[in-house]
C-alpha cells in the first residue's frame, strides 16, 4: 500500500450513478501483511489509525454494516476491511461540528451512512433514487412520493405542490361563488335593474354600501293611518295560525304590589299594581332613573321581583313559561348587521314559529310583515353599520319590532322605540305599534318625552315617579283630568305629555290657592293610592280571560327543533362569513404568509442530523434535534398569531344577538354547535393554505396528510382558546389577550424547558392542556422516523421527552382539547346568559342612581 491512497470516492452528482473504484482494485492493493483494521485512513495510511467500530466475530454483513450504511469495501473474510473510524479531515471536521455528514468517508473502509439521493439495498451496493420517488439520507430503499409533488431522479426530499394546488382550485371556486351571490344579491336589492345599471347609468352599490337614496325615499313617505291599518291586515292570517286555532287567546296582565329591593336593602320599585289589557297600547313614562326599564324587566321576569303578586288572565302565574309567545324589543336595535332586513326578519320567525311550519308558510308570514312596517322596499338591503351604510334608524327600528313580530307574538314589551328617531319615524312607530294592538295584542312600551301626537297614539299610561313609585295607571284621556282634579294647572296650548314629565320631575305647575307642597312627589304617590284604592272598590272593568291551558299548549309549540335551530344558526353564520368575504380573505392570506415565512426559515432540504446506531456512533454529526422541536414551537406561534383573533370573532362580535335570541327561548346549545360548525370550513381552509406553502418550501420528510391534520388541529384548538377568551374580556381588548395566552401555550411544548424538565419540575400538566405540546410530538416523531435505521432512537426521544409511535394518539387529544376548549367556551356562555340577567340590573341601578343624582341637583 503506497503511502498516499487515490481517492475511491470520486466526486458524488445529484441524479446520476456514483462510480466509485471496484472492491477488487482496493482489495489488490492491500498488503497481505495487513490482517487487522485500522489501516487504510486517508490521513495515515500505512499506520493502524483507524479505530475498529466492530468488535463481533460475526460474519454476517448486515451485523458489521447495518442497513442504511454503505461500506463499499467490506469483505466479510478479511478483518482488514472491516469498519474503521478515520481521523477525519478539516473540512469533515467542519461540517460534523455543525451536524452535517462528511461529503466522503475518511478512509477505505470507514462506513458511510447512504447519502440522499441515493439507496443502499445492501451494504456494499449504492443506486440513484429513481423519478418518482425521494431517498433521505441512510434510505435503504427509495420512498415513493405522493401525488403531485416534484420528484425527479436523484430526489432526496420531495416538494409537493399539492396542497397548494387544492387551495388554489378552491380559492377559485369560493371567489365564483362569492360573486354569484354578490350579484342575486344586488338584482335582489335592484329589481329591474342590470348588472352594470340601466339606460347608461351606472350600477347602484351592492346592499350594505351607501343607502342615500333609501334614506331619502324613506324620510320623505310619513305612512297615512288608514294605509297602516291596512297593511297591519296582512298580518291576521300568520298570528291566527301561529294561535294554532285558538283565535281568542289574548294576554291580560295584573299585578299588585310590583317591587324590587337590591340586596343593600335600597329599593328602585315600589309597590306598583294595575292592569294591563289586551288589545290596548301601554306607556310607561317617568323622569330618568325613575324606574320605567326596571319596571318593565319585573313585570317580564328578566328581573325578579322581591315583592308583589302577577296575574295573567286572573291566574297568577310567571312569565318564564310564556316567553316563547312574548316579544321583547330592545332600546338598541340588536340585529346581524351583515344580514339584509328580510334575512333578520326571517331567521328570527324560522327560529321561534312552530316547527311544523312549512318554508312556504314562514315566507309568507314574513312577507305579511314586511308589508305591516312598510319594508318592502328595502326587504334586501343589508341592515348596515357605522362604517358600511345600510337602512335608515327609522327603519332599523321598524325591522327590530319586525323580528319579535316574527313570533307572532301575544304581548309586545318595547323599551323606548322612540329613542333617536325624527319625529316623522317615531310617528310611523307609534301609528304601526296601535294598530298592531287592534289585532289583540298586548303591547306595553317605555316612551320618553313623546310629542303630543306620539302620546295620544297610546290607551293607558303608567306613570312612574323617581324611586319606582306609581303617581298615575290609567287612560291617556283621564291623565290630565286626574292631574287637574289634585291640583295642578295644564297651559292650554302646551304638550300633555311634557306638562305630565314636568310633574313628575317636580316642577310642575300648581292652580292658584293650591299649596306648594302638593307638588311633592310623596305627596304625588299618596294622592294616587288614595284614588286608586277608591277606584278598585268601585270596581274595575271586566277582562277578557282566555284558557291558561290553551296559551301554555301554544307555547309548546312554539320555536324550531333543535337540529332545526343547529341548521338556521349555521347557515346563517355562514352567510356572515359570505359578506365578510374581506376578513376572510385576509385570513386566508395570513396564513399563507405564515406558512410561507416558516417554510422559507427552515431552508429545505433535509436538515434532520442525529447520533447514529452503534457500533458506527463515532462517525455521527452534531445532533439537530433542537431543529425539529424548535419548528415545532415556531409553526404553533404562527398559527397562534394566524388564528386566535378569528377564534375571538366568532362569539365576540355578536354577544347582544345571542343574548336575545336566548332570551326570546333559543337553544343555547344549538346556537353554539350551529356556529362552530360554521368555522369548521373556515378552519379548513386556513390550515390548508398554511399547511400548503409550509409542506412546499420546508419539504419535511412528513406525509401530507398527516402534517396537514397536525396544522388543522393546531388551528382548531386556538380557535376553541379564542371561543373562551371571548366569553371572558370586553370584544375590543379580546383579540391582544387572545393571541397572548395562544402564544404563550404553544410556547409551552417542550422545546424549552423540555417535557423532561417539565416533568422533574413538576409542572408538565401546563404543557400538556396546550395543543402544541401534541403536535409538536407527533411532528418531531414523525420527522425522525425515516432515520430510525441509522439513528439512535432512544437518543432522538430522550433530549427533549417526546415518545414515538404515538400520533394517533397525538391526534385524538389534539382534537379533544379542542372540544373541551369549546365545552369550557359553551359553559361561560351559560354564564354569560344568565349573568346578562345581572348586567341589565345593574344598568337599572345605574340610571336610577344618576335619575336621583340629577334630582338632587335640580332640586
Amino acid at each position: 500500500m503506497s503511502k498516499k491512497i487515490p481517492d475511491p470516492f470520486g466526486k458524488r452528482t445529484r441524479g446520476k450513478p456514483w462510480n466509485i473504484t471496484s472492491a477488487e482494485e482496493v482489495w489488490a492493493s492491500i498488503p497481505a501483511t495487513i490482517t487487522i483494521p485500522g489501516f487504510g485512513c486517508f490521513q495515515y495510511p500505512l499506520q493502524p489509525v483507524g479505530f475498529p467500530l466492530v468488535n463481533s466475530t460475526s460474519t454476517d454483513p448486515s451485523v458489521i454494516c447495518p442497513k442504511g450504511f454503505f461500506c463499499p469495501y467490506l469483505d466479510v473474510s478479511k478483518r482488514a476491511t472491516y469498519p474503521v473510524a478515520c481521523p477525519p479531515d478539516n473540512q469533515c471536521f467542519f461540517y460534523r461540528g455543525y451536524g452535517f455528514q462528511c461529503p466522503n468517508p475518511q478512509g477505505l473502509f470507514e462506513p458511510m451512512v447512504c447519502p440522499r439521493g441515493f439507496y443502499c439495498p445492501s451494504y456494499n451496493q449504492i443506486d440513484v433514487c429513481p423519478a418518482g420517488s425521494y431517498c433521505l439520507t441512510g434510505s435503504a430503499a427509495p420512498t415513493p412520493c405522493e401525488f403531485l409533488s416534484i420528484c425527479r431522479v436523484g430526489t432526496y426530499v420531495q416538494q409537493h405542490f399539492g396542497l397548494i394546488l387544492a387551495v388554489a382550485v378552491a380559492d377559485v371556486l369560493l371567489l365564483v361563488v362569492f360573486v354569484i351571490l354578490r350579484l342575486r344579491e344586488f338584482q335582489r336589492a335592484n329589481p329591474g335593474t342590470g348588472i352594470f345599471g340601466s339606460k347608461g347609468t351606472s350600477a347602484k352599490a351592492i346592499p350594505g354600501e351607501d343607502q342615500d337614496a333609501s334614506r331619502a325615499i324613506d324620510k320623505e313617505k310619513s305612512l297615512q293611518v288608514d294605509q297602516i291599518q291596512n297593511n297591519i291586515l296582512a298580518l291576521t292570517a300568520g298570528f291566527q295560525s301561529g294561535l294554532d286555532g285558538h283565535s281568542d287567546l289574548a294576554m291580560n296582565y295584573a299585578f299588585e304590589n310590583l317591587g324590587l329591593r337590591l340586596p343593600e336593602g335600597k329599593e328602585i320599585l315600589q309597590g306598583v299594581s294595575g292592569r294591563i289589557q289586551a288589545g290596548r297600547m301601554t306607556a310607561i313614562m317617568g323622569p330618568s332613573g325613575a324606574g320605567k326599564t326596571t319596571f318593565m324587566n319585573v313585570l317580564m321576569g328578566k328581573a325578579a321581583r322581591t315583592s308583589g303578586i302577577l296575574k295573567i288572565n286572573d291566574s297568577v302565574a310567571e312569565m318564564q313559561q310564556y316567553r316563547k309567545i312574548i316579544g321583547y324589543v330592545p332600546q338598541e336595535d340588536i340585529m346581524i348587521e351583515e344580514l339584509s332586513v328580510r334575512e333578520n326578519i326571517r331567521y328570527a320567525a324560522r327560529s321561534r314559529l312552530p316547527n311544523s311550519w312549512s318554508n312556504k308558510q314562514v315566507d309568507d308570514h314574513v312577507d305579511a310583515i314586511l308589508t305591516a312596517l312598510n319594508l318592502n322596499h328595502v326587504a334586501h338591503t343589508r341592515i348596515g353599520s357605522t362604517l358600511d351604510r345600510g337602512i335608515s334608524g327609522g327603519q332599523r327600528k321598524r325591522v327590530n319590532i319586525g323580528m319579535e313580530l316574527a313570533a307572532a307574538p301575544l304581548s309586545v314589551f318595547l323599551d323606548e322605540p322612540t329613542s333617536g328617531l325624527d319625529s316623522t319615524a317615531a310617528m310611523d312607530v307609534t301609528n304601526i305599534l296601535h294598530s298592531i294592538s287592534r289585532l289583540g295584542l298586548t303591547v306595553v312600551a317605555v316612551i320618553h318625552q313623546p310629542r303630543v301626537e306620539i302620546f295620544e297614539t297610546f290607551d293607558d299610561v303608567l306613570m312612574i315617579a323617581p324611586g319606582g313609585l306609581t303617581a298615575y295607571f290609567g287612560p291617556i284621556s283621564g291623565a290630565q283630568a286626574y292631574f287637574e282634579s289634585i291640583g295642578f294647572s295644564f297651559r292650554s296650548n302646551s304638550n300633555v305629555a311634557d306638562t305630565l314629565m314636568d310633574i313628575l320631575s317636580g316642577r310642575g305647575e300648581l292652580k292658584q290657592d293650591v299649596p306648594r307642597t302638593r307638588a311633592a312627589m310623596g305627596e304625588i304617590v299618596d294622592q294616587w293610592k288614595a284614588y286608586a284604592q277608591k277606584d278598585a272598590d268601585t270596581g274595575n272593568a271586566e277582562s277578557r280571560v282566555s284558557n291558561i291551558e290553551s296559551m301554555i299548549s301554544v307555547a309548546k309549540l312554539r320555536g324550531a327543533s333543535f337540529l332545526r335551530q343547529i341548521g338556521l344558526s349555521h347557515n346563517r353564520a355562514i352567510m356572515q362569513q359570505n359578506r365578510l368575504a374581506s376578513a376572510f380573505m385576509l385570513e386566508l392570506f395570513v396564513g399563507v404568509l405564515s406558512g410561507m415565512i416558516m417554510g422559507i426559515a427552515t431552508g429545505g432540504g433535509e436538515t434532520f442530523a442525529g447520533r447514529f446506531v452503534a457500533p458506527f456512533t463515532a462517525l455521527s454529526p452534531s445532533p439537530r434535534y433542537w431543529f425539529m422541536s424548535l419548528y415545532g414551537m415556531l409553526i404553533g406561534l404562527a398559527i397562534a398569531l394566524a388564528s386566535a383573533p378569528a377564534g375571538v370573532k366568532v362569539f365576540g362580535e355578536e354577544k347582544p344577538v345571542y343574548l336575545r335570541e336566548a332570551e326570546a327561548g333559543h337553544s343555547s346549545l344549538a346556537y353554539f354547535i350551529g356556529k362552530n360548525l360554521s368555522t369548521v370550513y373556515r378552519i379548513v381552509l386556513a390550515s390548508a393554505h398554511f399547511a400548503g406553502f409550509y409542506v412546499f418550501f420546508a419539504q419535511p420528510p412528513i406525509g401530507v396528510g398527516y402534517q396537514w391534520s397536525l396544522i388543522f388541529l393546531n388551528f382548531f384548538g386556538v380557535y376553541g382558546m379564542g371561543m373562551i377568551i371571548s366569553m371572558l374580556v370586553r370584544r375590543e381588548n379580546a383579540p391582544l389577550i387572545a393571541v397572548t395566552i395562544a402564544l404563550i401555550s404553544e410556547v409551552l411544548c417542550g422545546f424549552g424547558p423540555s417535557l423532561t424538565d417539565a416533568t422533574k419540575g413538576g409542572y408538565v400538566f401546563l404543557y400538556n392542556i396546550g395543543v402544541n405540546r401534541w403536535m409538536a410530538e407527533a411532528q418531531y416523531a414523525l420527522w425522525a422516523t425515516p432515520y430510525l435505521s441509522t439513528v439512535d432512537a432512544e437518543d432522538i426521544s430522550g433530549w427533549v421527552g417526546y415518545e414515538f409511535g404515538n400520533t394517533t394518539k397525538n391526534l385524538l387529544i389534539m382534537f379533544g382539547l379542542g372540544l373541551v376548549y369549546r365545552a369550557i367556551a359553551y359553559l361561560l356562555f351559560l354564564v354569560v346568559l344568565k349573568s346578562g340577567y345581572f348586567k341589565n340590573m345593574w344598568v337599572m341601578v345605574k340610571r336610577q342612581f344618576r335619575g336621583q343624582k340629577s334630582g338632587v341637583k335640580s332640586a
